[in-house]
C-alpha cells in the first residue's frame, strides 16, 4: 500500500491528475455547463444522480424497448429477459432498480424487487447476492412467480404487493443490515 500523500505536499503538476477525471463522463460535460439554466426538480436530480455516482443513461433504442413492455400481460414477465440484461449491464443499474423500471412500465406484470420485499418473502437467511446478471435476471423471474402465488393465496393486488412487502418488512422485521444485498 502507498504511503499517503498530501495534495500540498505533492512536488509535482496537480493540474495533470485532472486528464484522469473520468467520472460520469456524458453528464459531467452537461452540468459542468450551466450558465444562464434555471434550476428545475430534474435538473437537482441529475445533479443528486451525478453525486452519488446513481446517474443511467439509456439510449433511445432501450427505452422504446422498455415501453414495449407496456404490452405484456400477467405471467409474461420472462419476455422481458433481454432488456433486463441490458438494464443490468447498464452503469447505476442493479436489479432494485431495474425492476423498478419495469414495474413502473408495467406494474401488472412486474414488481419491484429490493431487500425488504426479498427479505418479506423469503426470510433473511436469504440473500440475492450476486454479480452475474443471468442469476439476477434467474431470481428476478422467480420472484415475480413467487409474487403472484402469494397475492393469490393472501388476496392482495399484484400492482401493489411490492409496497405492502416493503412496510410488513420495515415493521415486522426491522432495518437492514448495513450489507448490500442486491442494490
Amino acid at each position: 500500500m502507498p504511503i499517503p500523500v498530501r495534495a500540498s505536499e505533492y512536488s509535482g503538476n496537480l493540474s495533470e491528475f485532472l486528464n484522469g477525471y473520468e467520472y460520469q463522463p456524458k453528464l459531467t460535460p452537461k452540468l459542468d455547463d450551466l450558465e444562464g439554466v434555471n434550476f428545475t426538480p430534474e435538473l437537482v436530480n441529475e445533479i443528486v444522480l451525478w453525486k452519488v455516482n446513481r446517474y443511467v443513461s439509456l439510449d433511445d433504442d432501450q427505452l422504446h424497448r422498455i415501453d414495449a413492455l407496456a404490452t405484456l400481460k400477467p405471467g409474461e414477465h420472462r419476455a422481458a429477459g433481454s432488456i433486463l440484461r441490458e438494464l443490468l449491464d447498464t452503469h447505476g443499474v442493479d436489479l432494485a432498480m431495474a425492476s423498478t423500471f419495469l414495474r413502473f412500465r408495467n406494474p401488472s406484470v412486474f414488481q419491484i424487487i429490493d431487500r425488504h420485499a426479498y427479505r418479506a418473502i423469503y426470510g433473511p437467511e436469504h440473500k440475492m447476492q450476486t454479480t452475474k446478471a443471468l442469476k439476477k435476471i434467474e431470481i428476478y423471474f422467480a420472484y415475480i412467480d413467487d409474487l403472484r402465488r402469494l397475492c393469490e393465496s393472501k388476496h392482495l393486488r399484484f400492482e401493489t404487493v411490492d409496497r405492502v412487502l416493503y412496510v410488513f418488512d420495515k415493521k415486522k422485521n426491522g432495518s437492514l443490515s448495513k450489507e448490500r444485498v442486491g442494490d
